[in-house]
């Protein structure tokens, strides 16, 4: 009797939940990895990972290596014998000898149109770039960074509204579908991806924490761009008389007299005039030590209706 193909799924976050149930509603899933649980939250509690979470609750075992180096995570590798390997924002980079372990192969599922944005934080330079659109390449895993051929892409407008975790919880379900759509020809081994144009390539670096700071000297729409990219980490940060305020939300834009700098408000909202002329409308704030709240709220302790920002 034919022995059913074995698929591995390997993922940490929300954002691969969609393509794993998607997988293993089509077919068993043999063995889930995923990162290790971390400390999060103020208390530092152990958490486990959002896939290793939704694995267990679909009865698939997990596995949790640290790291692909040791003896112990390779020979569970090989014992379990994969034949085919689903990867969605695993954290990891995975060995030559993985890959070609796998006689159907390691498919990633990436949430950029590669070439464009390969590397750590795609869906992030997207929206710093001004890119119109970004989308989901299905494409087989080789030893390069996000290098290997694509099979398939699924494409996705990028709108002024869009924030990263707005964008990257749309593209999770793109890429569930996308797999779904795609599964069989992995299955039998008859999908052809295509080389990429690697002089189009184009790399997310990992987003740090000094790109939070807001320069209001730059055009409104740039600084637009970067609040709505840097949620919810690292965010973005306007300093106003020492403070460091966190800029949650953004509106629309509008021309403004100002000065570049300017942070102005009433009741009908607070605008930030930035270096081009043009102001955009703050929504949603944090001061240090307090919750979100509403631009004007946040802004009380200033009372007026103006400040200079810094920065």
């Amino acid at each position: 009797m034919t022995r059913l193909t074995r698929i591995a799924f390997l993922g940490t976050p929300q954002a691969a939940l969609p393509a794993l149930r998607a997988l293993a509603d089509a077919h068993p899933v043999h063995a889930v990895f995923c990162n290790p649980d971390r400390p999060a939250g103020r208390g530092r509690a152990l958490t486990a990972p959002p896939v290793k979470i939704a694995g267990l609750e679909l009865g698939i075992p997990v596995h949790q290596p640290l790291s692909w180096k040791s003896e112990a995570a390779k020979a569970l590798w090989v014992s379990l014998e994969i034949d085919l390997a689903v990867v969605v924002a695993y954290g990891h980079i995975l060995p030559s000898w993985m890959l070609d372990s796998c006689s159907l192969g390691v498919w990633n599922l990436h949430f950029s149109l590669l070439p464009r944005w390969r590397g750590a934080a795609p869906v992030n330079h997207a929206i710093l770039a001004g890119d119109e659109e970004t989308g989901v390449s299905l494409m087989r895993l080789t030893p390069g960074l996000d290098e290997g051929p694509v099979l398939a892409l699924s494409r996705r407008p990028i709108t002024m509204q869009d924030t990263s975790e707005i964008l990257l919880e749309q593209l999770s379900g793109d890429a569930a579908a996308l797999l779904k759509g795609h599964l069989s020809s992995l299955l039998d081994g008859t999908a052809r991806p295509e080389p990429q144009d690697h002089e189009g390539a184009t790399f997310a670096s990992k987003l740090t924490k000094d790109m939070a700071r807001l320069d209001a000297s730059r055009p409104a729409l740039e600084l637009h761009r970067q609040i709505r990219a840097l949620q919810p980490w690292p965010g973005a940060e306007l300093l106003l008389q020492d403070q460091l305020l966190k800029v949650i939300a953004v509106g629309p834009l509008r021309s403004s007299g100002d000065e570049p700098g300017t942070l102005r408000w009433d009741k009908a909202g607070a605008w930030l005039t930035a270096g081009d002329g043009q102001a955009l409308e703050l929504t949603r704030l944090q001061r240090p030590g307090k919750g979100v709240q509403s631009a004007l709220q946040a802004l009380q302790p200033w009372g007026g209706s103006g400040v200079r920002a810094e920065g």
